[in-house]
Formats: C-alpha cells, sequence, structure tokens
C-alpha cells in the first residue's frame, strides 16, 4: 500500500517540473524577441549613436570656438582704441596744414594778380605774333568752315591745337590735317545736299539711280566705325581704308558715300561709270582714285566723292590727272 505523504511528494514534484519547462520556455521566447529586436532596429540604434557623437563633437567646437572668440575681442578692442588714437593724430595734423596752405594762399594772392597782368600782356603779343605766322601759310576759307578748336595730345607731349586747315579757299583734312572733336556742321552743309539733289535728277534722266549711302559722320561716329574696323581687321589694314577719327572727310559734312561703299558693289557699273563722267558738272571729285594711294593714303574708292562747290576747280582737276594732295602739294601721312 503507498503512502500518501510519497503521492502528494511526487504531485509537487510534476507541478514544480511543469513550472520549470514554462520558464525555460518563456526565457527561450524572451531571447528570440530580443534578438529579434535587435536585428530589426540595428540600423536605428546605429543612427542615434551617430547623432550622439556629432552632438558630443558640435558641443566641443562650440566651447573652443568661444574660447578664441573671448580673446579675439579683446585684441581687437586694442586695435580699435589703437586706430581711433591715430586718427585724432591725423586729424590734428591735417588741421594744422590746413591752416598753413590757407595763410599761403593768402599770401600769394596778391603775387598772383600781378604775375597775371604781366601773363596777359605776353599772351597778347604771342597771338599776335602766332595770328601773323598762321596767314602766311593758310588762306581763309571761302566755304567758312567752323572756326571751333580743340586740344591733342600727340605722343604723350605738349598738347597742340588742332584746327581745320583750308588751302587754296579748300578744307583739306587727311591724315596730315585733322579736325578738331567739336567740329560739327550737323549733317550734310546745304550747298552740299542741293549740289548732290540736282546730280541726282540728272543721274535719274539717263536711268542711273544714285543715292547716299553715307553722308555726315561725326568725330565720335567715326570714332566708333573704325574701332569696328580695327578689332575685324587690324589696325594696319583698317588705316587703308578708313580714317581715324577727326581724319575723315565725313566729318566735314563735304564727302558723300554714293550707292555702295564697296568695291564689288559698286567699281565697274553704270552707276560708277556715270558718276565719274558727271560728278565735276556739279562741284564734285571722285576724291580717292587708283593709283594714287601714296597720295591720298587711302585706297581707291569709286564711290566717293567729295563736294568742292566750284565746277572749274573740279574740272581742272580732273583734267590734271591729279588727286587732291598732289594738286594742292601736300601729304597725307599720320605723324604718330
Amino acid at each position: 500500500m503507498i503512502d500518501d505523504s510519497k503521492i502528494t511528494q511526487i504531485e509537487d514534484h510534476g507541478e514544480n517540473g511543469v513550472s520549470h519547462a514554462e520558464d525555460s520556455q518563456v526565457r527561450v521566447t524572451n531571447k528570440t524577441a530580443h534578438k529579434t529586436f535587435l536585428q530589426r532596429n540595428k540600423y536605428r540604434i546605429r543612427q542615434i549613436c551617430g547623432v550622439a557623437i556629432l552632438l558630443i563633437v558640435i558641443t566641443s567646437v562650440a566651447v573652443l570656438i568661444t574660447k578664441n572668440s573671448g580673446s579675439d575681442i579683446e585684441s581687437g578692442d586694442s586695435e580699435a582704441q589703437a586706430f581711433i588714437q591715430n586718427t585724432e593724430s591725423d586729424t590734428e595734423v591735417t588741421t594744422s596744414a590746413v591752416s598753413t596752405t590757407t595763410s599761403a594762399s593768402q599770401s600769394s594772392t596778391t603775387s598772383s594778380a600781378t604775375v597775371t597782368e604781366d601773363t596777359t600782356t605776353s599772351s597778347q603779343q604771342t597771338t599776335q605774333e602766332t595770328t601773323t605766322q598762321q596767314t602766311t601759310t593758310t588762306e581763309v576759307n571761302t566755304q567758312k568752315p567752323m572756326t571751333s578748336t580743340t586740344t591733342k595730345v600727340v605722343d604723350n607731349k605738349d598738347p597742340e591745337v588742332v584746327k581745320p586747315t583750308v588751302i587754296k579757299g579748300i578744307l583739306v583734312v587727311n591724315k596730315s590735317y585733322p579736325l578738331p572733336a567739336d567740329y560739327n556742321p550737323g549733317g550734310l552743309t546745304p550747298e552740299t545736299a542741293a549740289a548732290f539733289e540736282k546730280m541726282r535728277q540728272a543721274a535719274a534722266l539717263d536711268g542711273i539711280q544714285l543715292w547716299i549711302c553715307s553722308g555726315f559722320r561725326s568725330y565720335y561716329t567715326q570714332q566708333n566705325l573704325f574701332a569696328q574696323y580695327c578689332w575685324r581687321d587690324g589696325t594696319e589694314k583698317a588705316e587703308t581704308y578708313s580714317a581715324r577719327p577727326g581724319h575723315s572727310e565725313h566729318q566735314t559734312g563735304l564727302a558723300i558715300d554714293v550707292n555702295y561703299a564697296s568695291s564689288w558693289q559698286f567699281d565697274n557699273t553704270p552707276e560708277a561709270k556715270w558718276l565719274a563722267e558727271h560728278c565735276n558738272d556739279y562741284g564734285f571729285i571722285i576724291r580717292y582714285k587708283p593709283g594714287k594711294e601714296q597720295y591720298t593714303g587711302y585706297v581707291a574708292e569709286s564711290w566717293h566723292i567729295r563736294y568742292l562747290g566750284d565746277v572749274e576747280l573740279c574740272k581742272t582737276i580732273e583734267a590734271s590727272g591729279l588727286c587732291l594732295e598732289e594738286y594742292l602739294g601736300i601729304s597725307s601721312k599720320y605723324n604718330n
């Protein structure tokens, strides 16, 4: 017969075994869940750790910057004080210099008045002598060109006064004889425009169409145009067919480019031939003819006519076979 106490002990051991088994199973389950949690969230954990490390580094750097800035501020304050002191001393020196200059200028005023009187007298005498010399070398302009003058610096030496040049009653403009920058008739002269219109109408009766391709050009228009040519072809080549500013006949209001300012478009055309044969009858000459480049300084331009006004003079020049430079005995070369 089995003892009841033993039976009770056996039952207790059975219950304890079951509870131990359950505890082991729970522990295994927890470990598995923990591993699963770590695997699923390992990237987030790494990110959190990285952010934490970055915050620590930023904080350290900020502390270092704060310390350095404190020392910089102190040095900046000392530099500012030194600058203020230097400024005050400079102001005192400047004030004394101004007072010295004022007294000097007051003392020189009286002497300058006396010198001005002497200078005025001598300049009047010099002006009279210069006028006399110019009268002997330059004739009066019968076409009444503008009398404006300007100062032109040549080779950075003493400035020379540029004036319109009139020789034998003809206003001359070429590489040797420039116009002042402010010489500006405002367009073609009325006589030039009227003569061309009369010639245009006569040509139309012969079935020839003439028109103005380019007339008056100011100093500054020529300056821009010449700069474009130099940029495109180089200065040396540009100067064979275009004038420097102040050296163009177009600035006089007496020159006209007819129809096309181009050899391949105008040379040997019926219009070019008619112009060469009849322009003298209206007071014009063909200014730049073939074979005259060494005298005029420019290549031939069958389209460029120059108004002289005197029909007989134009015919005389044409009959001589000379260009204007040859007829007047002058050159056409830049002096720099």
